[in-house]
């Protein structure tokens, strides 16, 4: 049981190197099978948190790496329950991105879901994490619009979390700036 356990390992840790390659080229960073959100580089989560087209295409490299459909640009050409996936899982990464640049900058509580590796949220999506897509973490109680978040009906308080990103976009994309100088 435990050579097959170390197999299966060795085969998950191939397999995300593979798909990973294609990041170490767009970022000069080196990635593995455990690499999580919150283990990604200031400058990683700039260039993702945007969104667009640059960033879209770094997650569908990711996405389709890992599922085995091919490159990012081939994503057009994917039946389309495939590219429903793709398109899927990219949003819930981009939120993630954008969660961990808010929890970067002291806005949000911890999300247990930037600790998960990339290849087990892209793996795992429709069995694990797609039911959480809408879901937002907590505003923490340092930031000054906590008192309006507390006094939001509970149910509103994932969008309330959510108007916040633009401006927690720009804020980290400043600070990231003003760090890098």
């Amino acid at each position: 049981m435990g050579s097959l356990l170390y197999i299966n390992e060795g085969r998950r840790r191939i397999a995300a190197k593979k798909v990973l390659t294609p990041w170490l080229r767009r970022f000069g960073i080196a990635f593995d099978e455990n690499t999580s959100i919150r283990k990604l580089d200031h400058r990683v989560i700039k260039y993702l948190v945007v969104g667009g087209e640059d960033s879209s295409a770094a997650l569908y490299e990711l996405i389709m790496g890992i599922k085995g459909l091919g490159q990012a640009p081939s994503f057009p050409f994917l039946d389309s329950e495939s590219k429903m996936e793709v398109t899927d899982i990219t949003l819930f990464l981009l939120d993630l991105v954008r969660f961990e640049a808010m929890y970067r900058l002291g806005w949000l509580d911890d999300y247990p879901f930037l600790e998960v590796s990339l290849v087990d949220l892209v793996q795992s999506f429709q069995d694990k994490f797609s039911v959480a897509g809408n879901n937002a973490p907590a505003l923490s109680a340092a930031h000054p619009l906590y008192e309006k978040y507390a006094a939001e009906f509970e149910g509103d308080r994932n969008s309330f979390v959510r108007k916040l990103i633009p401006e927690a976009i720009k804020t980290f994309c400043d600070a990231t700036v003003s760090s890098e100088e």
